[in-house]
């Protein structure tokens, strides 16, 4: 299995383990009892493509209803020791609820059964915790165009211009704005509001600017290679 786990240390003193299995099976035919805000119908995204018959909840948030649930009334601004457990690596980092919530989020998201965000998933199995927008990007645009010349291997059309890569995130986009509204109806405090605030904001600047963010990689890039 690849489990990625987070251990939290709060400053008020709770404490909390949560295990990630990025293979998980799918939660999309997930049955009750659920809280309210993750039935699919409940701020449903306007670009799912899952079928209320057959999907009675949204899988993302079926995902991290437990974690949202734990931390509904807590402050975004409030402190946590916080560490990362990956088949690799550790990771430490002492940091506000929103930044690590904003991490867990959106490891859980990527691996998840719905299937915009389950594009993601490739990052999540080289979840690099508490990263930037230029860490994502890099990994995200590095794996994308890996992904480009394995296909070019195997006769297919490459897509290296990133138009696809585009195209995902203004999916991407819409799914995270559905899903703010979802996280409000379920938040009594910021603390979750506001990490999925961060996530909302880095797709979009990744899905608005890509040609400036690579801009701004190239003199890093030319100095190796």
């Amino acid at each position: 299995m690849n489990i990625i786990t987070y251990q939290l240390k709060l400053e008020d003193g709770r404490s909390y383990a949560f295990e990630i299995d990025i293979d998980r099976p799918s939660s999309v035919a997930a049955t009750g009892p659920h809280a309210d805000w993750t039935r699919l119908e409940s701020n449903r995204c306007s670009n799912c493509p899952l079928d209320p018959a057959t999907a009675r909840y949204c899988p993302a948030a079926i995902d991290i209803e437990e974690i949202a649930e734990q931390f509904v009334q807590t402050l975004s601004i409030q402190r946590a020791d916080v560490w990362v457990h990956t088949r690799q690596r550790s990771y430490f980092k002492n940091t506000d609820s929103q930044t690590f919530l904003n991490s867990i989020f959106g490891v859980i998201m990527a691996s998840s059964a719905c299937p915009i965000l389950a594009r993601l998933k490739p990052l999540a199995y080289f979840h690099l915790p508490f990263a930037n927008l230029e860490e994502t990007f890099h990994r995200l645009a590095g794996a994308y165009l890996v992904k480009q010349y394995l296909s070019l291997r195997e006769g297919a059309q490459p897509d290296w211009e990133l138009k696809e890569l585009e195209q995902l995130y203004a999916e991407l986009k819409t799914v995270n704005i559905h899903f703010m509204k979802r996280l409000r109806a379920a938040s009594k405090e910021d603390a979750s509001i506001n990490a999925l605030q961060s996530y909302v904001s880095l797709t979009h600047l990744v899905g608005m600017g890509v040609d400036d963010i690579l801009g701004k990689m190239l003199p890093l890039l030319r100095k190796g290679f």
